[in-house]
């Protein structure tokens, strides 16, 4: 799956990737300029600046109760996905490690693993509910498992993890010595179960998100790990060769924010109900009756089976209407099946889906 979209004729709806165009809110430039002017733009320590990193203890103390945490416990990074890889490559010592993820996935998963040298491990979640294959993750677990990749709610699909599931995890987890790796980047939108981490003892996790999703703003590339503090000293050593540090004014950005966090989060409620409006839309066709909105930022939605060529009816979406999808072979999935952003432009997203849903009988009828 390519990011490369702005290279698309001005007619083309794109519905395949979960990006924001809004801008920055202007409150947060206001204070971002004086706050520039008096400190200006100087590199900030390796680790991140303290105040925001103090300032994401409290915030994860007080949201979900995770104990005995400090700054030492902190880094932040640029994005959700630097500081996986930097943690993953804490913990990856020979070639024979294994990390399993569980499919559908987000594509850069099977990056970062090849990215620190270590193996994957596919198990399957299975539609309609993409419920959590616990019996896979135990089979698949051994000697030379180091971690297990949760996403939440997932992406592709919008699935969530119960607490009956968090424990099973969690009591895994502790028993093999191995890390959760939890990338909870759509952790405040609309899912099945609120979100919470496996447990509130961070000495087997390894939590990973960014300022991108929940604030709407990914063009500032600002992430954090939170993770035992071994792992971001390793962290830390790792960084020193690669970034070094996040950008100073995304940091500034950062805790703006985190003063009063609940002033930028009004597109989750607008997501959510495009999600419920969508899943309505959807349950008038009778080929997509059975799709839904389960959560987070997007949609998986299945392709009829009376299309017996669903490459057919992928290259009529993009050649005669117009429409970009992500195929669900993006995300070591069935083609069968293939994923909407929700945060598409919001009269793009319902003409895009009209098209989805006509370019069913258009594809039947096609000779």
């Amino acid at each position: 799956m390519s990011l490369d979209v702005n290279i698309l004729p001005s007619d083309y709806i794109d519905l395949s990737i979960g990006d924001f165009r809004s801008g920055i809110n202007k409150r947060i430039i206001d204070k971002l300029v004086k706050r520039v002017e008096k400190e200006g733009n100087g590199y900030t320590p390796g680790m991140g600046l303290p105040k925001l990193r103090k300032e994401i203890v409290t915030y994860y103390k007080e949201k979900y109760g995770i104990k005995d945490i400090d700054v030492d416990n902190i880094q932040i990074t640029v994005s959700c996905l630097h500081g996986a890889f930097l943690s993953l490559k804490s913990i990856i010592k020979s070639q024979s490690d294994e990390i399993i993820v569980i499919a559908p996935f987000f594509p850069s998963y099977l990056n970062l693993i090849a990215g620190v040298g270590a193996k994957p491990v596919i198990v399957k979640s299975e539609a309609p509910d993409f419920a959590l294959p616990k019996d896979q993750i135990k089979n698949a677990v051994n000697r030379n498992t180091k971690a297990i990749i949760i996403n939440y709610p997932n992406n592709p699909t919008g699935a969530t993890i119960s607490k009956t599931d968090r424990n099973f995890l969690n009591k895994l987890c502790e028993e093999n010595n191995i890390f959760i790796v939890d990338d909870h980047v759509y952790s405040d939108y609309p899912s099945t179960y609120k979100y919470q981490p496996v447990s509130t003892d961070i000495s087997h996790q390894i939590l990973v998100s960014s300022f991108s999703k929940t604030f709407a703003i990914p063009g500032i590339r600002l992430g954090y790990v939170i993770a035992p503090a071994g792992i971001i000293e390793r962290d830390g050593y790792y960084n020193e060769g690669i970034t070094f540090s996040a950008p100073t004014i995304s940091q500034f950005i950062g805790e703006i924010i985190l003063e009063e966090p609940d002033q930028y989060t009004h597109h989750i409620e607008e997501i959510g109900q495009r999600g419920k409006k969508l899943t309505n839309l959807l349950s008038t066709s009778k080929y997509f009756a059975s799709s839904k909105y389960l959560g987070g930022l997007y949609m998986f939605i299945k392709i009829p089976d009376e299309i017996k060529d669903v490459d057919l009816y992928y290259k009529l979406l993009e050649d005669h209407f117009h429409v970009i999808v992500a195929k669900g072979s993006d995300f070591e999935y069935s083609d069968r099946y293939f994923r909407i952003s929700l945060s598409t432009e919001k009269d793009a997203l319902f003409k895009g889906m009209h098209k989805i849903i006509a370019c069913v009988d258009y594809t039947l009828n096609y000779k």
